[in-house]
């Protein structure tokens, strides 16, 4: 894991005082590369110091997590105020499992799926993984679009 450096980066604007200028932008709401054009260093410096500088990376990190603490309050308080978009976001937000969208997932309990042994399951799955590699490396070839399109069966 990167660490922080052991000597600041050479030939660069992003200062101390940048630094502290960009991080006070994020918190403020602003997006990371708004930021960084508002302190006038490229945005491609703020990713290579996020990637050097781990006390960097927490501080832009807990900035961000301010900014979302601003914007959370005002859902909140939209939510209280009766906004009916307001509280399924927020509601969806704080209780995935009561109010997020429930997906399905279809089981396979024929007599010959429940016959299958781990290794025998993870052999069909890496075979499955292979031949839809095989196609999708046609299509490619062929310049096609792919379709991702739920199937009822493979085999």
């Amino acid at each position: 894991m990167p660490q922080k450096p052991a000597k600041p980066h050479g030939n660069t604007k992003f200062t101390q005082e940048k630094r502290d200028e960009y991080l006070s932008h994020l918190r403020r709401g602003n997006l990371k590369f708004e930021a960084a054009r508002k302190v006038g260093v490229s945005y491609r410096t703020i990713e290579r110091r996020r990637a050097d500088d781990d006390e960097f990376r927490a501080d832009e990190s807990r900035a961000l997590s301010e900014a979302r603490e601003g914007v959370e309050k005002v859902l909140r308080d939209m939510a209280m105020e009766g906004d009916l978009g307001a509280i399924k976001l927020w509601l969806t937000a704080h209780d995935r499992s009561t109010y997020g969208e429930k997906k399905q997932v279809e089981i396979d309990a024929t007599p010959e799926a429940l016959s299958l042994g781990q290794a025998e399951a993870l052999a069909r799955v890496a075979e499955l993984q292979t031949e839809l590699a095989k196609r999708t490396a046609r299509l490619a070839e062929d310049e096609l679009p792919v379709l991702d399109l739920p199937s009822e069966e493979v085999g």
